[in-house]
């Protein structure tokens, strides 16, 4: 059984004078939740009309003038027992309108600072017998109403709830709160307590109302009603509505001998506090909206209660229980909506939170899409979907993309790249995305294969640890780990179908070098190196230095070949190594080598290597010949 915290009355300290802000005999008067705003119905020189009452800077209440653009409406009926919902949009009240039968319950909604026609609560309500004092719960889903048809002009209170076919039957509530004679009923916001009159108190020859309190304890179970003053009265109080800023509770008061009832307030405590949230509800544009507000729990998604804005100027209010985390989602007739997440205050306090909502009819979502390892923008081929339909996606720089869908659908984005593996982007937008713009940076992973290198003596077979290195030669700055696994033993991961070099160096050891594509076949490949020292080895053939025809721009490979060189020079500076260039026997192609020697030179300067260490030798030849390197060691008889 669901519990609710009882809410108990402390001792009524006062009971106030006449307010001023009436007029002739009030019929009921609602307070809106700010406490600065009094409507009520009142009668004067047979004429029914709807007063509103605005409390000045000083606290006191100005004098109640006319809501004329609602009495139009009403003009020659008998109206009373007015309620403004909780979030100020609708005012709840009974009249004798054309087509109802004796008194009905109707409802007119606010628009900008008028009110709209009179329109009539379900045949379900409204009955062949009298149905006043209308009064909802903040979440507009539950209201109370009393019904007559007992003797002595006796009322009893009703409640129904909204459900997929509108407003349920109503049933009467039981004992102890239907006694027989509950002549008006208020509901406080979250609907656990209820404020009525009752002439329980009263001697039946005098037949006098007050005003109790009952609080729910559960479903249609509530506790004994309590007087919010023992005290037997002569006269009677009659349409009870609390004001939970001011902390008070305001009645209509009879005096002994007259039928004229003017408004009184007694100092009382706030029952339980709440949170309130208000504001201005406006489109993309700027403009204030007419907005369907739905409020669940964000916890269980239970459907909370249900509202809407003013359409003429936007505002709305939202009453919710403290304690609690509640989604609200503002929605138009366009498709535009917004939602929000609200934690409302612990139970001990009160608070107002002012939210202005811009809705919108779409949402952007940017991607950002980079390598994993090098965080280098790429470019990527992406499909968005929403429902069944494919979202517009845009390239708008590289690897920069802007998709656009409909608010309020769940779009899965799908992310590709060739060698790289697959990634997905889910937004669901019920998990309170920001609007309208949201950004998502996504980093594909390389689609990796694994290496294995084993360096070993060319003489003695045997493993030694040299210094390798593998790099990208199709991405720049590619980070590659290498793990020593055993003595010579080398593994890394590398990309899918780019292209490596592999240089291996150890002192007193002639460079390997070499450059491959990790594509199926190296998969789970062993790559054996052989080192010779450099005491044992001729001219070793250098391929990568074999250039294209005219061409003296050193490649990639021809690069990594030469920093290879570069370190077996810096490890060995006894040596000096010998580079042997070739060209046809003709000027032009001596210049062509000329310009490759150069190219040689600038890139061993600027790996830090004095010319002292190295000479280039060029070659005519009748035939086009590779590239060579020697190393001699530095001493005087020059032995090799």
């Amino acid at each position: 059984m669901k519990i609710r915290l009882l809410n108990v009355f402390l001792l009524i300290v006062s009971v106030s004078s006449v307010l001023k802000a009436q007029t002739g005999n009030v019929t009921g008067i609602t307070i809106d939740l700010e406490g600065t705003l009094m409507y009520y119905t009142a009668e004067k020189s047979g004429e029914h009309a709807l007063y509103k009452a605005v409390k000045n800077a000083s606290g006191t209440w100005d004098a109640g003038v006319s809501e004329d653009s609602f009495n139009e409406y009403v003009k020659g009926h008998v109206i009373k027992t007015p309620f403004l919902t909780y979030d100020g949009r609708t005012l709840y009240f009974s009249a004798d309108l054309p087509g109802s039968r004796g008194f009905d319950i109707f409802y007119s909604k606010k628009d900008g600072d008028s009110w709209t026609s009179p329109v009539a609560l379900s045949p379900v309500i409204n009955t062949e017998k009298d149905e006043i004092s209308p009064s909802l719960s903040a979440d507009n889903l539950t209201i109370y109403f009393t019904r007559n048809g007992l003797e002595n002009d006796c009322y009893n209170i009703y409640t129904s709830e909204v459900d997929i076919s509108g407003w349920s039957v109503p049933q009467m509530l039981p004992l102890p709160i239907s006694t027989g004679c509950e002549k008006y009923a208020y509901i406080s916001p979250a609907g656990e307590t209820l404020l009525f009159s009752t002439d329980r108190l009263s001697e039946k020859k005098k037949k006098k109302y007050n005003v109790f309190y009952s609080t729910l304890i559960s479903k249609n179970i509530w506790t004994p009603p309590s007087p919010i003053d023992n005290t037997a009265k002569d006269y009677n109080e009659f349409t009870p509505a609390i004001d939970y800023k001011n902390n008070k509770i305001f009645v209509t008061k009879g005096g002994t001998d007259s039928a004229i009832h003017h408004i009184h307030s007694y100092d009382a405590p706030v029952y339980k506090p709440y949170t309130i949230v208000k504001g201005i509800v406006k489109d993309e544009n700027g403009q204030p909206v007419n907005a369907g507000i739905t409020v669940r729990n964000a916890y269980t998604y239970a459907l909370y209660g249900k509202s809407e804005s003013n359409p003429a100027t936007g505002e709305y209010a939202i009453v919710l229980p403290n304690n609690g985390l509640y989604h609200i989602a503002y929605t138009v007739q366009n498709g535009s909506q917004q939602f929000e997440n609200i934690n409302t205050a612990n139970n001990t306090q009160a608070q107002t939170i002012v939210k202005d909502v811009v809705l919108f009819d779409k949402i952007i979502v940017n991607v950002t899409v980079q390598d994993a390892f090098s965080d280098k923008l790429i470019d990527a081929e992406i499909q968005a979907y929403e429902k069944t339909k494919t979202a517009k996606v845009t390239q708008v720089g590289e690897g920069k993309y802007r998709i656009v869908t409909p608010v309020f659908e769940n779009v899965d984005i799908e992310l590709y790249k060739e060698n790289y593996i697959k990634e997905n982007i889910f937004i669901k937008f019920g998990d309170y995305v920001k609007f309208p713009d949201m950004h998502y940076s996504v980093k594909l992973k390389p689609d990796m294969r694994s290496g294995v290198i084993n360096v070993k003596d060319i003489s003695s077979n045997q493993g030694i640890n040299a210094n390798v290195e593998v790099k990208n030669l199709n991405v720049k700055d590619d980070k590659i780990g290498i793990s020593v696994v055993d003595t010579g033993k080398y593994e890394f991961n590398i990309r899918k179908d780019c292209k490596y070099s592999i240089s291996v160096t150890l002192k007193d050891y002639f460079y390997y070098y070499t450059v491959w594509k990790a594509d199926a076949s190296r998969i789970g490949q062993t790559l054996d190196i052989r080192l010779v020292p450099l005491n044992e080895i001729n001219k070793i053939p250098m391929p990568n230095m074999l250039f294209p025809d005219e061409e003296s721009t050193l490649s990639p490979e021809a690069s990594g070949e030469l920093a290879c060189v570069a370190k077996v020079l810096k490890n060995n500076p006894e040596y000096t190594a010998v580079i042997s260039l070739y060209h046809l026997n003709n000027e032009k192609e001596l210049t062509v080598a000329q310009q490759r020697a150069r190219s040689v030179i600038t890139f061993m300067e600027s790996s830090r290597i004095h010319r002292a260490g190295y000479r280039i030798e060029i070659s005519p030849v009748d035939i086009a010949k590779i590239p060579d390197i020697s190393f001699v060691t530095n001493t005087p008889t020059g032995k090799k």
